[in-house]
């Protein structure tokens, strides 16, 4: 697992429009159907837009505020102009959300040591705490920069030695393999592998196009489950009152034999089917 930098993610909200097609008909039933339909669309924005918020509002009064954070802060990137109440509230909802953060980490014994940290980004990831809580026995909170530094780099080495390795244990089993083999399983065998870093690279673009999530400005962490599973953790820092705060964008699953993701439901906790955008 390492960082990645892919960068801002703004999750998009797309409402689904439904195309009329029209076998004929006068203006006048045009009309009255793309009033039909624009109806529709705005009465879906706005039943997507206050769930937003619901869930935002649970989430902070659950005392969760980063997850609170990122979802008021993906509400508050779309265009609001046609629901004022709503978008006065996400606003008033984010400076408290903003404020609760902010003396919640000051309160932390470990303020100090974070902030001045090269290492921001890593220790508020969920996925690089628990791998290192993993391997180390200890907090990522309470250890030093080069603890840290040591650490992802030994992970570094970790991750590419066994693909030498299977690369190797490969390339003799190939070599054994029986001439009898069918057209489509040689043209299968020849086909190069990914590399680690590329899978992943891979897996982060699927991510970004899946969900229309634009790669700006946010940090993306991976964690490999299992050879057919990602688990991948967006998050967006940001300073408020000179303390930086990370709101949890989004954590999802990446399936490669079935090219799905699904998204953790923050309320609930569930994983649920992203639908392509």
């Amino acid at each position: 697992m390492r960082n990645k930098k892919v960068a801002t993610a703004v999750l998009f909200l797309s409402t689904l429009v439904i195309g009329a097609c029209g076998n004929g008909g006068d203006s006048a039933n045009s009309a009255s159907s793309a009033e039909s339909q624009s109806s529709s669309e705005v009465t879906q924005s706005e039943e997507i837009y206050q769930n937003m918020y619901d869930d935002g509002l649970i989430l902070f009064e659950s005392e969760k505020y980063s997850e609170a954070g990122g979802i008021i802060d993906l509400l508050l990137q779309n265009d609001l102009s046609e629901y004022a109440d709503l978008e006065a509230q996400a606003q008033e909802l984010r400076e408290k959300i903003s404020s609760a953060q902010v003396e919640t980490i000051k309160e932390e014994p470990t303020y100090e040591l974070v902030e001045n940290s090269a290492y921001k980004d890593e220790r508020n990831s969920v996925l690089i705490s628990e791998d290192y809580m993993k391997a180390t026995g200890k907090s990522i909170m309470e250890a030093s920069d080069e603890e840290i530094e040591t650490w992802l780099a030994s992970k570094e080495q970790e991750t590419s030695q066994p693909e030498v390795n299977q690369s190797q244990s490969n390339s003799e089993s190939e070599s054994t393999e029986s001439s009898e083999s069918t057209e489509t399983e040689e043209s299968e065998s020849t086909e190069p592998a990914l590399t680690p870093e590329e899978e992943e690279v891979f897996v982060l673009e699927q991510v970004v196009a899946l969900t229309g999530i634009s790669p700006e400005n946010n940090q993306f962490f991976t964690s490999k489950l299992d050879e057919d599973t990602y688990q991948v953790e967006i998050r967006n820092s940001h300073e408020v009152d000179g303390v930086e705060i990370s709101n949890m964008v989004g954590m999802f699953e990446y399936t490669l034999s079935t090219n799905e993701v699904e998204k953790m439901n923050p309320v609930t906790g569930e994983y649920e089917v992203v639908d392509p955008q």
